[in-house]
C-alpha cells in the first residue's frame, strides 16, 4: 500500500498509543519508526536502560551551550526504536497534579483538557495491579505495579521524611501528589512494559495496520495547505506514503518541531537561513521548549543490600530465569513531592531515593557501597527552543534547553538542597548514610549555587515546543491541529502548553489516547452529557 486512512510518524510514548488505537477501528495505518525493533533485553530489564544510553537506539543528540550551566552541552538521550523513550526511560509513572490539567484548560486556552477531562484517559490506558479506585484503571494495556525489589532502604528514607511533617501519601496519581511514598513503575511480571508493549504489540496482527523502521521521515508532504502525506526515506530510497484523512506528527518534542521546519512549517527566517522554503510561517514551532532541572546529591554507605547487587554473581541469571531479583528494579524506590515556597498550590520537586548510584547518567558509578537523592525541580519558568542546524533530515538539531535560566530556579533549587539536608540527618536515614561525597565537604555555602549549575542536568522530560494555544502562543489548537494546515496534527508531549508536575511519559499516553478520539470524531463523556443537557444561560448573561 501506498495511501493509508493515517500516517503516524513516530512510535514513541503517544504514537504507539495512536497508531494502535485507530487501528482497531478498521482505518488503515502507517507506523513510522525511525529506530529498529526493540528486541533486546536492556530493554526488557528494568535496571539496565542506562546501559541504552549512547547505543544505536538512542538519538544521541545534545544540547548547544547552556547559558545558565556555565556553557556546558548537556547529553540528551531520546530513544530511537519502537517504543520511543518508553523503551529506554526508567519507567517512572507519574501522571502530573490535577491543578497541571486545569491551568492547561483555564490559563492556556486548552479547552477539554482539565484533570476531570483527561482522567478517563489515564484510566483507559492502565491496568494497575496494586490499586484499585477511581483514579486507577483495572482493564487498560498499560501495567503499572509496585516494584518487584527493594532494598529495604527506601524505608528509612520515609521514615526521615515523616519525621519532619511530611505526609505519607500511598498514591502519587491520586487524590493529590504531596507527601512520601514508594513510586510506581510501568512493568509487567519483572520486565518493562512500553508504549509499544502495551499499544503496538496488538495491532501488529492486524492487515490493516503497518509499521516500518528504520524510516526517517524527510517532510511533511503539503498541497493545497492540506498534508497529504509523508516523504521518508527507507532502505536508501525515498518513498512518498500518502494519507486519505490526517497525518499524525508523534516524533517528541525535539524531532516533531523539526520535522515541521523541515517540511516549510515554522519560524520564516529560521528556515530561509537554512535553505527551506516557507510553506506557511508558525512562529512558535520549535520554542516554549521545557524540561525539569535535575540536581543529584550522593553519599557512601556501609549497607548491604544496595544496587551493586546488580553486578553481583547470579543477578543476570535469576532475572533471566525467574523475572525476580534486583535487576527488577527502575533504581528510584521512594520520593518526596515537596512545596519548595508553601504558598504553592502543589509540589514544586519530586525528590527521589536510589539505594545505588545514579551518576552522571548512570556512566559514573564507584566501586564502593553509595545511595543516591536527586531533585527534579517541577517548576520551571525557563524556556528553551530546537531549531533546524541544516536542511538535512539526518543533521541534529540545535537543542538549547535554557536549564537555570532564572536566578529564581537556581534559588529554588538551594531550598530543595536544604531540605535534603535536614532529611539526611534524620534517623533512621542519617544511620545508613555514612558521608556526602557529592557535594563534597570542600563546597561551602559560597560555592554551592556554582556547584548546582555545574552539575545539574535533566530529567529527561523535554516537551512544549509546538504547544497547544492560539497561532499567536502555540502551534495546535485543543484538537491538536496545527493551525494553518488540514489534515495534520501532532500527539506527543511536544504539545503540552504547561510541562507536567513528574514524569513525563504517562501523560504522553494519554495524549496519544485522547489524541486518537479526536481523530476518530469520539466527543468525551463530558461534552456529551453538556450537548445532551445543556445548560441554561440567564437572561443578560454574555
Amino acid at each position: 500500500m501506498t495511501e493509508y486512512d493515517y500516517i503516524v510518524v513516530g512510535a514513541g510514548s503517544a504514537g504507539c498509543v495512536v497508531a494502535g488505537r485507530l487501528s482497531e477501528d478498521g482505518y488503515s495505518v502507517l507506523l513510522l519508526e525511525a529506530g529498529g525493533d526493540d528486541d533486546d533485553d536492556l530493554i526488557r530489564t528494568p535496571l539496565l536502560f542506562a546501559g541504552l544510553f549512547q547505543g544505536d537506539k538512542d538519538w544521541n543528540y545534545n544540547s548547544e551551550p547552556e547559558p545558565g550551566l556555565y556553557g556546558r552541552r548537556v547529553y540528551l538521550p531520546r530513544g530511537k526504536v519502537l517504543g520511543g523513550s518508553s523503551s529506554l526511560n526508567a519507567m517512572f509513572y507519574m501522571r502530573g497534579t490535577h491543578e497541571d490539567f486545569d491551568q492547561w484548560a483555564n490559563d492556556h486556552g486548552a479547552t477539554g483538557w482539565s484533570y476531570e477531562e483527561v482522567l478517563p484517559y489515564f484510566k483507559r490506558s492502565e491496568t494497575n495491579a496494586d490499586i484499585k479506585d477511581e483514579y486507577h484503571g483495572a482493564d487498560g494495556p498499560l501495567h503499572v505495579t509496585t516494584q518487584r525489589w527493594f532494598s529495604g532502604h527506601a524505608d528509612a528514607y520515609i521514615e526521615a521524611a515523616l519525621s519532619l511533617g511530611i505526609e505519607p501519601n500511598p498514591d502519587f496519581n491520586g487524590v493529590k501528589q504531596a507527601g512520601v511514598g514508594l513510586l510506581q513503575v510501568t512493568a509487567r511480571g519483572g520486565q518493562r512494559c512500553s508504549s509499544a508493549d502495551a499499544f503496538l504489540r496488538p495491532a501488529l496482527e492486524r492487515p490493516n495496520f503497518r509499521v516500518v523502521t528504520r524510516a526517517t521521515a524527510r517532510r511533511v508532504v503539503v498541497e493545497g495547505g492540506r498534508a497529504v502525506g509523508v516523504e521518508y526515506e527507507h532502505n536508501g530510497e525515498i518513498v512518498t506514503a500518502r494519507a486519505a484523512r490526517e497525518v499524525v506528527l508523534s516524533a517528541g518534542a525535539y524531532n516533531t518541531p523539526q520535522l515541521l521546519m523541515l517540511s516549510g512549517l515554522g519560524p520564516a527566517e529560521q528556515l530561509r537561513e537554512v535553505g527551506i522554503d516557507v510553506v506557511l510561517e508558525l512562529p512558535q514551532v520549535g520554542q516554549n521548549l521545557q524540561d525539569h532541572p535535575f540536581t543529584l546529591t550522593h553519599y557512601s554507605t556501609d549497607q548491604p543490600n544496595t544496587l551493586a547487587l546488580a553486578g553481583a554473581h547470579g543477578a543476570l541469571e535469576e532475572w533471566a530465569q525467574s523475572k525476580s531479583g534486583v535487576l527488577t528494579s527502575n533504581a528510584g524506590e521512594a520520593a518526596v513531592m515537596w512545596r519548595s515556597d508553601s504558598t504553592l498550590p502543589s509540589p514544586d520537586f519530586q525528590i527521589i531515593f536510589v539505594p545505588g548510584w545514579f551518576w552522571d547518567h548512570g556512566f559514573r558509578s564507584p566501586s564502593t557501597p553509595g545511595m543516591s537523592i536527586g531533585l527534579s525541580y517541577n517548576g520551571p519558568s525557563s524556556r528553551g527552543s530546537v531549531r533546524l542546524r541544516s536542511s538535512d533530515p539526518h543533521a541534529a538539531p540545535r537543542i538549547v534547553s535554557n536549564l537555570l535560566g532564572q536566578q529564581s530556579e537556581v534559588d529554588a533549587v538551594l531550598r530543595a538542597l536544604d531540605f535534603v539536608s535536614e532529611l539526611t540527618r534524620q534517623e533512621p536515614l542519617a544511620g545508613i548514610l555514612t558521608e556526602r561525597v557529592n557535594p563534597g565537604p570542600a563546597v561551602g555555602k559560597d560555592l554551592i549555587e556554582h556547584w548546582v549549575r555545574a552539575e545539574t542536568q535533566h530529567m529527561y522530560h523535554a516537551s512544549g515546543t509546538c504547544r497547544i494555544g492560539s497561532p499567536d502562543t502555540g502551534v495546535v489548537d485543543p484538537e491538536l491541529r496545527v493551525h494553518g494546515i488540514d489534515g495534520l496534527r501532532i500527539a506527543d508531549a511536544s504539545v503540552m502548553p504547561l510541562i507536567t508536575s513528574g514524569n513525563t511519559n504517562a501523560p504522553s499516553i494519554m495524549i496519544g489516547e485522547k489524541a486518537a478520539d479526536l481523530l476518530k470524531g469520539v466527543r468525551s463523556a463530558r461534552q456529551q452529557h453538556h450537548s445532551q443537557n445543556p445548560v441554561a444561560v440567564p437572561t443578560g448573561a454574555a
